[in-house]
């Protein structure tokens, strides 16, 4: 049995009202157990919000990487604030069939596409102030 109401949980993030909304950031941490996307709020210039999946059984995606006439064998990590083109585009949630106390969220934010099952989702409203993005280390260069 899922830990919260899918439906309910669906809704929360469509209140974000992400769709075209910046990504800040995407992290995968412990083994692949923890994805964080990082999306800044149009509505408040002082915060942003974090949607994190937690307990994850499998995370899978494809991005860009291929395209050699768009990426120029850049690496992201290398890449300033003005270079990243990842946006809000969809995230849907549904049981995941094989095992009914996990749920499977698809996530498109562009240049990246993931799928992801996991047992939690928390989302936060976060202030931007302190908060630390690979990409600002770029922007100063």
């Amino acid at each position: 049995m899922l830990r919260f109401d899918l439906k309910r949980k669906q809704k929360e993030i469509e209140e974000i009202d992400y769709w075209e909304m910046g990504i800040l950031d995407l992290k995968i941490s412990y083994f692949g157990d923890e994805v964080s996307l990082c999306l800044e709020d149009y509505h408040n210039k002082e915060k942003y919000w974090e949607i994190k999946f937690l307990v994850c059984a499998k995370v899978e995606y494809s991005n860009d990487a291929l395209d050699i006439q768009w990426r120029k064998d850049q690496p992201v990590k290398n890449m300033t604030r003005g270079e990243l083109h990842h946006h809000g585009q969809e995230i849907s949630l549904q049981i995941y069939e094989e095992n009914p106390d996990f749920v499977k969220c698809m996530v498109d934010i562009g240049l990246l596409q993931m799928t992801i099952v996991c047992r939690d989702i928390q989302i936060e409203h976060l202030d931007l102030k302190g908060a630390h993005f690979f990409w600002q280390d770029n922007d100063v260069l």
